[in-house]
């Protein structure tokens, strides 16, 4: 009998748990210079408090990467011994087969025999144990310190500062701790699969992932802190305040129930149980500061609707002043991330594709609902990010996520709500009932360069939200969608790849078209899907590039394939673009890869 131990399992695990320690250590030197920064003109108690948080949270990051790197290091001992006691398992069955033999012989020759094959089989064929090898535990542990925020007026006194490096400060950690809360996900979904998979394995301690979150909701106070402090400063024209009046603007305005919505280290199925709670209406989202509706635009677990509603409200705000929104998203004081001048361009492509995608909803046919909906409209790893969804997300019984490969960005979001429209209306032809249909065009990731293409970083990454996001699907509504699809193009179909082998939620059907391919450990039976499939062009001289160090999907066991090539009524594709403006790309209404997969969207099947 074997033992319960997925190696796979395993592996992302480890895998996981050194990279994140990496990131994290690796974050030490720009937050140490932004706090710096702020406290070049800041003194008093104010400034005592703030340098004690950061010293905090220092602290606490280097433990929580030790703790990773622990994880790790005991994880590589388990696997070690799993496969010792595969090995002695193997080994014992096999000398029970060969002592079967012998006891065959022994009963042939009479007893003049036994003494003979007794003594040889003690010398040269000992029997291996037949006591099963005991695991080592393995423990996660990992709490957060709290940090004080206020009591700087207990002894009197006053305290000064600069306003606009406190709001550096702030955006900058926020922008950081983004990028963070990916690893967050990626460890929990990791953490959840190897103890799901590994039951083999004994469990000191589990206070990791929980502990992680923790000390992200933490360094979200004191963002949120350290910006009351900055209104506080600037309302009063600079100069200095005393203690007692910083520590009545210090604590938080926020209801305790939006203060727990909005923290970080919740799971979708967490927020979707908090927002149920709160019994917020539409007029209480619109009334909203504008730096709530920022990160209420990104709750997976929200209904669609709402998130629409906050997403709009801070895309008008970019439209009108790029430069403040620029600086609000932290994105001024990330290092890589996207220009002014590309945030400005980027912006206003995005208006202009969620008019086309308004435009285009006022043809959607019934029973599907004719509206549109931008969601998540937020930054990724220092990139602008969004998803625009054709049809009611919140209701639609028929639910596909597009994700697109490398170079994409928000750019570009017209033409995947054009190539949207144009699987919506197929898959309505092609459905064998009546059902409400939604496309989801997600731009929900960092898409990597050209030069990046053969990394897993933005896939992972990328992983993460996308993990998140459809759950969040599944959280978010009183009644579950009967079918959801993933399409996953080019670089697209590597990250959705990862991301299905985190997701709480099954889904349906995942479909690759142009894939760079899968890591040599992604199997099909390692995702949370019941059908695969894959298409590829004859001209897609692209896709195989881009596998290189990969494995192509079309050449795994349990993967269905099918054509991309001209046929009866429909065209081959004529490069490796999804729906370009000029050439047959794999979603172009013309081409035989958009029938099929319009076909697997309507019924599950090509």
């Amino acid at each position: 009998m074997g033992i319960e131990f997925d190696d796979a399992a395993a592996s992302r695990l480890v895998d996981c748990a050194v990279e994140v320690a990496l990131t994290l250590r690796a974050s030490a030197g720009p937050r140490r210079s932004t706090a710096e920064a702020a406290l070049l003109d800041f003194d008093g108690a104010y400034s005592r408090l703030f340098e004690a948080a950061r010293v905090t949270e220092s602290t606490d990051r280097v433990r929580l990467a030790k703790e990773l790197e622990g994880l790790a290091d005991q994880l590589r001992v388990v696997q070690r011994q799993a496969d010792e006691e595969r090995q002695r398992s193997a080994d014992l069955a096999a000398w029970q087969r060969r002592e079967a033999d012998r006891e065959r012989v022994r009963s042939a020759g009479g007893v003049p025999m036994q003494p003979v094959l007794d003594w040889t089989s003690a010398v040269f064929d000992p029997k291996p144990s037949s006591t099963p090898k005991r695991p080592s535990p393995v423990s996660a542990t990992f709490s957060a310190q709290s940090r004080q925020r206020t009591g700087g007026g207990r002894s009197g006194g006053r305290s000064s500062a600069d306003p606009t490096r406190l709001r550096q400060f702030s955006a900058t950690v926020r922008a950081q701790d983004s990028s963070t809360e990916q690893d967050l996900v990626r460890v929990r979904n990791a953490w959840t699969a190897f103890t799901s998979r590994c039951s083999w394995v004994p469990i000191d301690g589990a206070t990791l992932p929980g502990g992680f979150g923790d000390y992200l909701a933490e360094n979200a106070a004191d963002a949120s802190w350290v910006d009351r402090i900055a209104d506080a400063f600037s309302a009063a024209g600079g100069g200095s305040l005393a203690n007692t009046a910083l520590d009545a603007a210090a604590a938080s305005t926020l209801p305790p129930g939006l203060q727990r919505l909005l923290d970080p280290s919740l799971t979708p199925a967490e927020v979707a149980a908090i927002w149920a709670a709160l019994g917020f209406t539409d007029a209480d989202i619109r009334a909203l500061p504008l730096t709530t509706q920022l990160q209420f635009a990104g709750l997976d677990g929200v209904p669609a609707a709402q998130r629409d509603i906050a997403s709009r409200a801070v895309l008008s705000a970019a439209v009108r002043d790029p430069e403040r929104l620029y600086r609000l998203m932290g994105l001024a004081y990330t290092y890589g991330s996207v220009s002014l001048d590309e945030f400005t361009e980027q912006v206003i492509a995005l208006r202009d594709g969620l008019r086309d995608a308004d435009d285009l909803a006022r043809g959607i046919r019934k029973p599907s609902t004719a509206v549109a909906q931008l969601v998540g409209f937020g930054v990724s790893n220092g990139a602008l990010v969004a998803a625009v969804v054709l049809g009611d997300l919140d209701t639609a019984s028929n639910v596909t996520v597009n994700v697109p490969g490398a170079m994409t960005t928000l750019g570009s979001m017209g033409e995947k709500v054009r190539a949207a429209n144009g699987l919506l209306i197929t898959a309505g032809r092609k459905r064998s009932v009546a059902e409400s249909l939604a496309i989801v065009s997600w731009i929900g990731y960092r898409a990597p360069g050209v030069i990046e293409v053969p990394r897993q970083d933005r896939a992972h990454a990328g992983a993460a939200n996308l993990a998140s996001f459809l759950d969040g699907i599944h959280d978010s509504r009183g009644t579950a969608p009967r079918a959801v699809t993933v399409l996953g193009h080019s670089y697209g179909s590597t990250t959705a790849a990862e991301a299905l082998a985190q997701t709480r939620h099954r889904v349906d059907s995942f479909v690759t078209y142009g894939s760079v391919g899968f890591t040599d450990t992604t199997r099909p039976e390692h995702l949370n899907v019941d059908r695969v499939y894959a298409t590829e062009g004859a001209n897609d001289h692209t896709a195989v590039l881009g596998r290189i160090g990969r494995t192509d999907p079309r050449d795994l066991g349990g993967v269905d394939t099918f054509s991309a090539e001209a046929a009866s009524g429909t065209k081959a594709v004529t490069g490796h673009d999804m729906y370009p403006d000029s050439g047959v790309g794999y979603l172009s209404r013309a081409a035989t890869s958009q029938q099929t997969i319009a076909k697997i969207i309507a019924t599950g099947k090509p």
